[in-house]
């Protein structure tokens, strides 16, 4: 019996870009693990904004399919390969709702 014991690294979040003012639906770029599973939430309340695979070359996209509140928003995201390995978290990425 063999143990996976790859240390997965957290995801990067590339857009929105820190401090940037961004209209709804909000589209997230970044990059982690190819075949994990990236899940962004928000840092107030931990709530689920978007869920989505991370491609072979490394790269994630996509919108978050429900209107994010107007204001400030704090995000963060982990990922999670097939056999359940996960990441800590990316760190955060503030950005503006308008």
């Amino acid at each position: 019996m063999t143990t996976d014991t790859k240390v997965l690294l957290a995801p990067v979040i590339d857009q929105p870009k820190a401090g940037a003012t961004v209209e709804n639906k909000v589209r997230f770029k970044g990059t982690g693990e190819a075949g994990a599973v990236v899940t962004v939430t928000t840092v107030e309340g931990n709530h689920l904004v978007l869920k989505t695979p991370v491609l072979a070359d490394g790269t994630w996209t996509g919108t978050a399919p429900e209107n994010l509140p107007k204001g400030l928003i704090t995000v963060s995201a982990l990922q999670t390969l097939p056999n359940g390995v996960g990441s800590p978290a990316s760190r955060d990425r503030k950005f503006k709702v308008e």
